[in-house]
């Protein structure tokens, strides 16, 4: 994940935190984080079943910036703002993986699914900066040595003009790995 973190920076404490998200019970199911920033409701992610320490430094794929059609399915891990565990800092807002996605059939066919129509997803990507979705789904696809992406990700890393290719290349070098 490293590598895929790598991509472009991302300011922390940005709108694309999880204190700004719809699936913040604190945020009872809103974007608009303010109303609720003086409950007594804990941060805690509705998705992923986790406390959430410090939302506005905490990050996923799922925030509303990335899936603006509400998507509960978790889609990759959930990163922090830190720097990295062994190597030194691309940037000053470097991010690590906090925890990991999990790992079940709902999840692998969602991102199977993603996949699928991962263009038509990029352009819902309406957040500027960061990692963009397709990215994060294929890293994530990788990641779970996941044999049946195997196909599409070989397609996307023989396009020569797309900004996949070197994503789906290393998911496919994971995958392969297994054999």
């Amino acid at each position: 994940m490293r590598r895929l973190l790598q991509l472009q920076p991302m300011p922390n404490g940005g709108s694309d935190c999880c204190g700004t998200c719809w699936f913040n019970r604190k945020n009872r199911g809103e974007r608009d984080w303010p109303k609720h920033a003086d409950s007594s409701e804990p941060d805690h992610c509705e998705i992923r079943d986790l406390a959430i320490e410090d939302p506005f430094y905490t990050y996923c794929a799922n925030h509303p910036h990335r899936r603006p059609d509400r998507d509960p399915i978790p889609i990759g891990p959930v990163t922090r703002h830190g720097g990295w565990q062994e190597d030194p800092p691309y940037s000053e807002y470097p991010r690590y993986v906090w925890k990991p996605s999990p790992d079940n059939e709902e999840v692998r066919q969602h991102l199977l699914s993603l996949l699928d129509s991962i263009f038509e997803h990029m352009l819902d990507d309406e957040y500027p900066i960061g990692n963009p979705l397709g990215a994060m789904v294929v890293w994530q696809l990788g990641e779970f040595r996941e044999r049946r992406a195997v196909e599409r990700l070989t397609e996307l890393s023989e396009d020569r003009l797309g900004r996949l290719v070197d994503a789906a290349h290393e998911a496919l070098v994971k995958i392969r790995e297994g054999d």
